[in-house]
């Protein structure tokens, strides 16, 4: 991937945030030759504790994610630029919920078949899949970002490209946006001996992060957004890891974010004079789209 940096930099881009988006466009833009300040609170948002899964194939109904085949194609470069091993390939076994769930599966063949590996009695095993280490991708960009020559700041003024995911659109940050946030909470889990090597799907997931570490969730809550963990949440957790195996488990980690989503649950770009470009409602599949997202802006 070329950087394409103009020397002169005469053209400064401000953006506030330096989450998932935040650092994508930020990067971006200093691949545009680009001169690039950010604002970021520095505050653990969303894409710091998100499980960064990556599901070509989504949901109860089969449906493929929307536009994920284009937007993986810009998104999975990108992420081997940024850092080699950030992005993981692994295969996701989408289990069986009942006999009419495997029906539905035959109905939407024709739909996801460029997706699917292999279909057995346990389940229909998806492609393309996996998931990306997210804090060890921000950490990565924000090292990249400095050696590029971008600059944090602890203020700004003028429009800007705001990246400031649920905080943003809890604050109404841009007039007339409506949203739907909702928090999840991640279980990190050590299952000595399972050896399990797939990512399980069912009403829930299970990640597979090597020396005997999973990433389970996740829980979805319409409110508590300032609570940060909760005991109720991290029993619902419990409950999905026991669906997928009944061995002993520790729990290592228990974490909880607000995903950014706005009502028909894609990303968003838009323009307000005065204010800038708003880049946010990722939700829970902003690794398959951030990237692309980029080529929404115009200067």
């Amino acid at each position: 991937m070329s950087l394409g940096l103009d020397s002169r930099r005469e053209e400064e881009v401000r953006v506030v945030g330096f989450g998932l988006a935040g650092a994508c466009v930020a990067l971006q833009l200093l691949q545009e030759g680009k001169r690039v300040r950010v604002l970021d609170d520095g505050k653990l948002g969303s894409s710091v504790v998100a499980a960064g899964l990556v599901n070509p194939v989504a949901g109860r109904n089969f449906e493929p994610s929307w536009q994920v085949r284009e937007a993986l194609e810009v998104a999975l470069p990108f992420y081997d630029w940024v850092g080699e091993g950030l992005f993981r390939e692994v295969p996701i076994l989408r289990l069986w919920i009942a006999e009419k769930d495997r029906a539905k599966f035959e109905r939407k063949f024709e739909v996801v078949k460029d997706w699917v590996a292999e279909v057995n009695e346990e389940g229909v095993l998806w492609k393309g899949g996996g998931w990306l280490n997210c804090p060890a991708f921000l950490k990565r960009a924000k090292e990249k970002f400095l050696e590029m020559g971008g600059e944090f700041v602890n203020e700004l003024d003028g429009e800007a490209i705001w990246c400031a995911g649920a905080a943003g659109l809890l604050r109404g940050d841009f007039e007339g946006v409506a949203h739907r946030c909702a928090k999840g909470e991640i279980l990190t889990v050590k299952i000595e001996g399972w050896g399990e090597e797939r990512i399980l799907n069912r009403s829930g997931w299970v990640i597979p992060l090597g020396d005997d570490l999973y990433r389970v969730g996740a829980t979805y809550a319409w409110d508590g957004f300032d609570r940060g963990p909760t005991e109720e949440g991290r029993k619902k957790v419990e409950e999905i890891l026991r669906s997928f195996t009944g061995r002993g488990f520790e729990v290592v980690e228990h974490v909880a974010g607000v995903r950014p989503i706005i009502q028909n649950s894609k990303p968003m770009v838009i323009y307000q004079k005065g204010k800038g470009w708003m880049v946010n409602g990722l939700g829970s599949k902003g690794v398959i789209y951030a990237p692309r997202l980029f080529a929404s802006l115009t200067f």
